[in-house]
């Protein structure tokens, strides 16, 4: 039977990626002759996270406040002799410019411990600012294996996470395009007006992820981030514009009407259905089929008006009828837009 790193839990990877990279670190500081390479193998699992953006985000993180860290540690080995009262004072004032310049970056956060622990451990030394740059060394051989290691070993992706969300949140977007057209056709009926609530929220939070790959993953891997980010934007438009919708279908008492138009609608919102599932998956999809269904409706709205069809409906009514299908029209115009834009696989 084949191995699948598959059917291995995402933590036992991550455990088992974590425990490689503290080696690798070790192994490394020891080969390149560190004399303390516990440093590496501390950084190191302080760095590796579950998520390769996670990782980065840390790497990046980790050395840049070392780095900072360790050039204010030895600015203060220049200033102040090695004696208890300026030991003190350097302290002092090395932690706390670290700390206040945090207001500006995160990163002055681990530069504030970076310069406490080279500086302390510094001291008795006979070469103090050598003393320093070696734990700086050894840091960055940590943060440069745990780099290695989460790009290189069973990488646990952000982009594919994100991916992942987007198929399943455009497949329910679809369902509830579906829901919501048999509804309106079956008389209007009443519909849950918390449809799109929780998706709403999830949605947001794709922007989240999108920023998180953005700045981090992009760099190491050739990722499609226009189309992505089309992705992401389009699905927010479209849970946007339907939000709306269920309230439509509920504000108005009373029996509704058969929908003359029923064909051409259920057409249409077939047609719109298949196309969120298309972008959802970056899939290529034929808009002429959606614009045909886009015209139809249209033609036939047309027609019934011209026979004074339309005119059964009262006021309060009419508008709820209108507005449903004017709905239906925009969002199935604006996926056109969306399936012609460049970024889109052709």
């Amino acid at each position: 039977m084949a191995f699948n790193a598959e059917n291995i839990s995402s933590h036992v990877r991550h455990g088992l990626k974590v425990g490689l990279a503290s080696v690798l670190a070790y192994a490394a500081a020891g080969w390149i002759g560190m004399p303390y390479g516990y440093w590496a193998v501390i950084t190191t699992v302080i760095v590796m996270q579950m998520h390769v953006a996670d990782s980065i985000q840390m790497s990046l993180y980790r050395f840049t406040g070392t780095a900072i860290g360790a050039g204010m540690g030895i600015l203060m080995i220049l200033i102040f002799p090695p004696t208890h009262g300026f030991t003190l004072v350097a302290i002092f004032l090395g932690t706390g410019i670290c700390a206040y310049l945090t207001r500006y970056d995160v990163r002055y956060r681990m530069a504030a411990i970076t310069m406490s622990i080279v500086f302390l451990t510094s001291l008795g030394a006979e070469h103090r600012i050598e003393f320093t740059l070696f734990r700086v060394a050894e840091i960055g051989i940590g943060v440069l294996c745990a780099f290695l290691v989460s790009v290189a070993v069973w990488p646990n992706r952000t982009t594919s996470a994100l991916l992942g969300r987007l198929s399943d949140q455009y497949d329910q977007v679809a369902d509830n395009v579906l829901l919501l057209m048999g509804n309106f056709l079956h008389r209007q009926r009443k519909t849950d007006p918390d449809l799109f609530f929780d998706l709403a929220r999830e949605v947001q939070a794709n922007r989240v992820l999108y920023n998180k790959i953005y700045s981090t993953e992009r760099r190491v891997f050739r990722d499609d981030m226009d189309l992505l980010a089309v992705q992401v934007n389009t699905l927010n438009s479209v849970v946007e514009r339907l939000q709306s919708t269920p309230s439509l279908l509920n504000e108005v008492e009373g029996d509704g009407f058969d929908i003359i138009m029923a064909p051409e609608l259920t057409q249409l919102a077939e047609n719109i259905a298949q196309a969120l599932r298309a972008i959802g998956r970056g899939a290529h999809y034929d808009p002429h089929p959606l614009a045909k269904a886009v015209d139809e409706v249209e033609k036939r709205f047309i027609e019934l008006r011209e026979e004074g069809v339309i005119e059964r409906f009262e006021v309060r009514r009419y508008f709820q009828v209108m507005s449903f299908i004017n709905t239906a029209q925009h969002l199935a115009e604006f996926l056109l837009v969306v399936l012609n834009k460049p970024q889109m696989p052709s």
